[in-house]
């Protein structure tokens, strides 16, 4: 007698956590609503309170999972001491997961504050860029590694936010001027020329 096949148990916070991006995504932060994002993934609205206790504990998870995913696709760039390789990471990730990028960048569900656990894990991956910073100019004392860290942050955010949200002059040319930018942020750094 063959064995019966069973059936994988669906992942529930994952289908919960796809869906309020889907949802977000598609109809914005005006339809992110507990009973709207269960409806979407399939299951009651307990589900979300379960995994999540609702709709802020459930943007604290698109953030947290949002900067596990970030920061793996930035971990190569940072081991190849390459803070330029960083740089493009960073864009690449951010077209690939724009609402993710949103929740965790741009308050795309803007009546929710992200909680500390959130906000911490936020400050972590930022604080692996210091590092990375400091990596390259280990010269360079914590203070000013932090500082140049943020300028190159704030730097490549904002341009990839423009891009993203489509506010960008010239849209045609983003990835163009991103190199631009990038190169101009990072010369007086590591030295690099346009």
């Amino acid at each position: 007698m063959a064995d019966a096949v069973s059936t994988p148990i669906p992942d529930q916070r994952g289908a919960i956590l796809s869906a309020a991006l889907a949802v977000l995504a598609r109809d914005g932060e005006a339809a992110f609503t507990v009973r709207r994002i269960a409806e979407e993934a399939g299951c009651s609205t307990t589900g979300v309170y379960t995994w999540f206790g609702g709709k802020a504990g459930l943007v604290d998870a698109i953030f947290i999972d949002g900067f596990e995913s970030f920061d793996a696709a930035l971990a190569p760039a940072y081991a190849s001491g390459d803070v330029g390789a960083s740089g493009r990471a960073y864009r690449r990730w951010a077209l690939e997961n724009p609402t993710q990028f949103l929740v965790m960048f741009g308050r795309a569900v803007p009546d929710v504050v992200p909680g500390d656990a959130a906000l911490e894990r936020g400050y972590e991956s930022f604080l692996r860029l210091v590092r990375h910073v400091h990596a390259i100019r280990p010269d360079l004392s914590e203070g000013d590694a932090f500082d140049w860290a943020y300028h190159v942050n704030a730097t490549v955010h904002g341009y990839v936010l423009t891009e993203i949200t489509g506010m960008s002059t010239a849209p045609d040319r983003a990835e163009e001027l991103y190199e631009l930018g990038l190169r101009r942020v990072l010369q007086p750094l590591v030295g690099e020329r346009d």
